[in-house]
């Protein structure tokens, strides 16, 4: 028996797929464990013919300072997903099942042929139709929930987004770099004060899957209504500290967050305001060396780089998205 099927929280979920109809039966089933990143447990199982992904989040994230967030959040995970899928049912896994008493969830594995977006980044691998793509399918969540009042009221509570966003990421840089605290408190407040559409929280690479033609957003646990400007902005910043790990690369890059932020202006009802959207990448670049979640593929010149860009955006009010992509000083 693999070790995996020995963990008794996946006998639970088996007898609970069973019990729901899910499954006829849980006999033949194997698991594999699956790398969580530092935010949950995953588990692939395939069982009665299925392939599915079971999830647990976890209450301490696997980073080496503390960082602390409610596992409540798998619930909005999996109600955002499903809202998701209501508007690009293309784009996002199926949910299978909830168990909001043990707090874990089910859903469909993705196709064998899709890879990890981050992966292929990393390797220098850079299509910019899939940034393309992906801001078309940003505008359309954007776009649709910001007149949707049932978002509203079921994304409304913000709590995991200070969890895991502004505290560990805005405003720890500002306790590293005291003398921009201020300017990262403005940039904190001009981006919590907007309630305007759906925002995914963690729209990064590694929350991306992708093969020809088709791609998954994953990891909606994140997910409230706020600044739509946040999710350009985390992943544009994700780009560049791609651009910064090889940079003989970076013009790829760059011009994968300019197809990116075309597509989505192109499609959006909301539009985006570079004048935040700069400011906001600039923390979150800082967030990626000095945050409670460093990057885990810079060396330290590449950390440098990075600090020395975020530091000189912020310092000197920048605005012009042609300024995150400039030649870098040590």
């Amino acid at each position: 028996m693999p070790d995996a099927l020995k963990d008794p929280r996946i006998d639970r979920v088996l007898t609970r797929l069973v019990e729901q109809g899910v499954v006829a039966s849980a006999d033949g089933a194997t698991v594999v464990e699956l790398s969580g990143g530092v935010s949950a447990d995953v588990f692939a199982l395939t069982v009665g013919g299925r392939h599915l992904v079971v999830k647990w989040a976890l209450p301490r994230l696997r980073v080496a300072q503390e960082w602390l967030s409610s596992p409540t959040r798998i619930v909005v995970e999996a109600d955002a997903t499903s809202y998701a899928r209501t508007v690009r049912p293309e784009n996002a896994p199926e949910i299978v099942d909830v168990d909001d008493l043990n707090l874990v969830i089910v859903m469909t594995a993705a196709a064998p042929e899709m890879g990890n977006w981050k992966s292929a980044l990393l390797d220098g691998t850079v299509d910019p139709e899939v940034g393309r793509s992906l801001g078309s399918a940003l505008a359309d969540w954007h776009s649709v929930s910001s007149s949707d009042p049932d978002a509203f009221r079921r994304f409304g509570d913000r709590r995991y987004f200070v969890e895991l966003r502004v505290a560990p990421f805005f405003k720890r840089v500002g306790e590293v770099h005291r003398d921009l605290e201020e300017v990262i408190d403005r940039v904190v407040d001009r981006m919590t004060e907007r309630s305007i559409c759906l925002v995914h929280g963690d729209f990064s690479p590694k929350n991306v899957l992708v093969s020809e033609g088709s791609f998954w957003v994953l990891d909606w646990e994140i997910a409230h209504i706020g600044d739509p400007t946040f999710d350009l902005a985390f992943l544009v910043s994700h780009l560049v500290c791609k651009a910064i790990h090889r940079p003989a690369e970076a013009h790829l890059y760059e011009a994968c967050a300019r197809s990116f932020l075309d597509a989505y202006a192109e499609r959006s009802i909301l539009g985006a305001d570079q004048n935040d959207l700069v400011p906001q990448a600039a923390c979150l670049l800082l967030a990626r060396v000095d945050g409670k979640s460093p990057v885990d593929y810079f060396d330290a010149g590449q950390a440098r780089q990075t600090r020395s860009l975020g530091r000189r955006l912020l310092a000197d009010r920048a605005t012009d998205f042609a300024a995150l992509w400039h030649p870098l000083e040590g």
